[in-house]
């Protein structure tokens, strides 16, 4: 391949590459604004827990729907901190573009200096998209258990007026 071409080819995969890491960066952004929006309805799901516990709190019921308001405040408590902890919690994401001092090399001819980049492109793509990935594995899983707590107040419900009776 000619110089000509080789250049033409390298500009357009890099410009690919830049666009490719923009978009990936983008959908960080998009998924931490659903995991800030998760956290609210968690949030707000513990504290429909708690005021329902002071509620029966101050009926003087406080017996087998204890155990229910306790573990469905409990619930919501345990996936907010996994939530905190798996998908907002600020962490490291590699940058669209190099370093300058990484990318002036008079030494080397422009093309291979491209060339060269483009292999740094493709670790940060993935890096960025194995970032993603994760969080959104967590993401999906949290609100999946959250779906799931009628089912498990359910059984705490169960297991309180079991133990406590009546």
């Amino acid at each position: 391949m000619d110089d000509t071409n080789r250049k033409e080819l390298l500009l357009w995969a890099e410009k690919a590459a830049i666009e490719s890491l923009k978009g990936h960066h983008a959908s960080a952004d998009v998924i931490a604004k659903e995991a800030s929006t998760t956290l609210t309805i968690f949030l707000a799901a513990m504290g429909g827990g708690i005021a329902y516990a002071l509620k029966l709190l101050e009926a003087g019921e406080w017996k087998w729907q204890a155990a229910g308001c306790a573990f469905f405040t409990v619930w919501f408590l345990v996936l907010s901190v996994l939530l905190v902890g798996k998908c907002l919690m600020i962490r490291a994401i590699p940058p669209v573009f190099n370093e300058p001092s990484n990318l002036y090399m008079p030494q080397f001819a422009y093309l291979d200096v491209i060339e060269s980049e483009l292999d740094g492109f493709q670790r940060r793509i993935a890096a960025v998209g194995k970032e993603n990935g994760r969080v959104v594995w967590w993401l999906n899983r949290l609100r999946m258990a959250a779906a799931l707590s009628p089912v498990a107040t359910a059984l705490a419900l169960w297991v309180g007026w079991w133990t406590v009776g009546a």
